[in-house]
């Protein structure tokens, strides 16, 4: 493993509970961006349900952010799609290769090595670095039938620029897409979904969250409750699900700073593979469980 950049192995405590596992992936994320200082968002608290607010979602996301090498290698993969699911994607020789681009620019980072160091610790991989590059390619960019019988979706097209679904957007739990698409006039902000315990509102939002509920519409299709990470950088994010994919778990609480959260995944088959034999990513998001304290 080739980097000027050291992560120790895993320890006997992180192996045990993968929630101290995430949290030390969450405090190894160097590129996670800082509120107030490299983006802004607003949050308005709706006064009734349904009502709609008048302001983007972002105020601002600095330009030095936008050129960490991981962040600019992934806008670079934002149009490479076509988000109606049924209708097959032709990808082309240079979409290959900024696909591989962009996993190799991770493959550098700290999250990611981690995330290699415990899955062999674990057991679970059993190859070099070079050879799990190339699975994370294959989880993340090889295309299967999520409608019908063509290749009309992938993992990171669902989990991170999302999909519509007949009259739904489906998935869009990426925070630099939905800062791209609000920009290009593509993501209408419709409202901030406030966390509640019953009818009691847990939390005002003060614009420093880092994983956020709301309500919007992408192209006209609306979806009426989305949860996604905020400023997180795109290595957290794929070493965080493909971790948890790996270790075939749907379904993990963590404690991250002072926000409980479960990381769900969703597996997904395909419709000819009635034994489920390929198990493929589906969907991955975190959902806010309440704040800790």
């Amino acid at each position: 493993m080739s980097s000027s950049i050291s992560v120790n192995e895993p320890t006997q405590n992180e192996l045990a509970n993968v929630g101290v596992a995430i949290q030390k992936l969450w405090d190894l994320d160097h590129n996670r961006l800082k509120p107030g200082e490299d983006y802004a968002i607003n949050l308005p608290m709706p006064q009734e349900r349904g009502e709609n607010v008048s302001t983007p979602l972002f105020q601002f996301v600095s330009k030095e952010s936008i050129q960490i090498p991981t962040i600019k290698y992934f806008c670079a993969l934002l149009d490479n799609y076509i988000p109606q699911t049924g209708i097959a994607e032709k990808v082309n020789p240079s979409e290959l290769k900024e696909n591989a681009q962009f996993i190799k620019e991770v493959m550098k980072t700290a999250p990611m090595m981690y995330t290699y160091k415990y899955l062999v610790a674990k057991g679970v991989l059993k190859a070099s670095y070079y050879e799990f590059e190339a699975k994370l390619n294959k989880l993340w960019f090889d295309m299967y039938a999520r409608q019908g019988r063509s290749g009309d979706s992938s993992a990171f097209e669902h989990v991170f620029l999302g999909e519509i679904r007949g009259d739904e957007a489906k998935a869009f739990h990426n925070w630099i897409c939905l800062y791209f698409y609000e920009k290009a006039g593509k993501f209408d902000y419709k409202s901030f979904v406030p966390m509640k315990e019953g009818n009691r509102r847990l939390v005002t939002p003060d614009g420093t969250e880092q994983i956020i509920s709301i309500r919007f519409a992408f192209q006209g299709y609306e979806k009426s409750f989305s949860t996604s990470f905020i400023g997180t950088s795109p290595e957290f994010e794929i070493s965080l699900y493909t971790l948890l994919f790996l270790l075939g778990r749907e379904d993990t609480k963590v404690t991250l700073d002072d926000i409980n959260a479960n990381i769900k995944l969703y597996n997904f088959y395909e419709k000819n593979d009635r034994e489920k034999k390929n198990r493929l990513l589906g969907s991955a998001f975190p959902m806010i469980l309440g704040p800790t304290a």
